[in-house]
């Protein structure tokens, strides 16, 4: 009994993850599909018969029924196993919570809560967390700074696409705010130059566009990059850059460039270097360490990955090998850290206003 117990607390650490990786959007899921997950987690069906199989599967979802945290939906068929469970499952929404009159109250000094009060039933805590914060931001707006909408978004809702996505444009309507209520905009995608009059010396890569723009605004207003000030700054545009890089050939004596790289702190970002590293071994490439340590020491202990992302342990060594000086072994074990606990910090933790901060202007 007490084994049974255990694997099936094991099981349920699993479909927590599972929830937070393949139901962040949707409520719907079939047996198989968490039956697999499992199976994959613990590295394989042997591994899987071991801690309890089926028997312990059945038994967690039976419980979780119980719970009322998921029900079978009726007319899903059952499968052919015995005891028998439904092939088809979903997740039960948040029990109904009303908000405390005083909480109200205060953030409706800054916030038209009109849209909630009406519906009682889409009063959670979840959702008085993300007001709280944008009341407090709200209650401070006048001596912030500007924000790209993907900064704004994970600094008020740990998530930077939240705000770009039907769900945070929803969340605003239902508000009656917009995006210049946060002080926040969406960049129009900046298309590709070059003066023939600027030799290129120093040459820093980002991933993202958001920190492109925050970069060039600091760097255009005389703010080093935490004590480094490239000449020449590349929108990498996630991928896209592995394939377009070999165009700094045209524009720049290549053996006299030097060409840093930041993405995000995640196996997809690590990737991108990995194989910039891989493709063009001719160049002077490496990792922008100094940038890497300040969005570490901001980055809120990490983020949550809610989409799937390969892990090759080949790209995490060729991170670490970065950083191999004594100095920098805090920084590996929190590398390690967050690949092995599924988190990430991505590059929108340094915003302009960061930049600027640095240096107290």
């Amino acid at each position: 009994m007490k084994k049974l117990q255990e694997n099936k607390e094991y099981f349920s650490d699993i479909f927590k993850q599972f929830k937070k990786d393949k139901l962040s959007h949707r409520k719907r899921f079939y047996l198989n599909d968490l039956k697999n997950y499992i199976i994959k987690k613990v590295n394989g069906v042997e591994a899987y018969s071991k801690i309890g199989g089926y028997k312990t599967l059945y038994k967690l979802l039976k419980d979780k029924e119980k719970a009322d945290e998921i029900r079978a939906i009726k007319s899903s068929s059952l499968n052919d196993r015995n005891p028998p469970l439904k092939k088809r499952w979903e997740l039960v929404k948040d029990k109904k919570e009303k908000w405390d009159k005083r909480e109200i109250f205060c953030l409706s000094s800054k916030l038209d809560l009109s849209y909630y009060l009406k519906r009682p039933d889409l009063q959670n805590t979840k959702l008085l967390e993300k007001l709280k914060k944008v009341y407090l931001f709200l209650k401070e707006k006048d001596e912030r700074e500007w924000a790209s909408r993907e900064e704004r978004s994970l600094e008020l809702f740990d998530d930077e696409k939240f705000l770009s996505r039907k769900e945070g444009r929803r969340f605003l309507r239902r508000l009656k705010l917009s995006l210049a209520d946060l002080k926040a905009e969406k960049y129009s995608q900046m298309f590709v130059y070059w003066k023939n009059n600027i030799k290129i010396k120093k040459v820093l890569i980002l991933e993202n566009h958001s920190i492109f723009i925050s970069c060039k605004r600091a760097l255009s207003d005389d703010i080093p990059l935490f004590s480094f000030s490239p000449d020449t700054l590349i929108y990498g545009s996630g991928k896209h850059i592995v394939k377009s890089l070999s165009f700094l050939k045209e524009i720049a004596d290549i053996n006299e460039v030097e060409i840093y790289y930041v993405g995000d702190i995640d196996p997809a970002g690590f990737s991108i270097y990995h194989f910039l590293k891989e493709k063009y071994e001719d160049f002077n490439l490496q990792l922008f360490k100094e940038f890497y340590r300040e969005m570490i020491k901001r980055g809120n202990k990490g983020y949550e990955i809610k989409t799937e992302q390969n892990k090759n342990k080949v790209v995490l060594d060729t991170i670490l090998k970065e950083f191999k000086v004594k100095k920098d072994k805090n920084f590996r074990e929190t590398i390690k850290y967050l690949w092995e606990n599924n988190l990430r910090i991505p590059q929108e933790v340094i915003t302009y206003e960061v930049l600027k901060g640095e240096y107290n202007i």
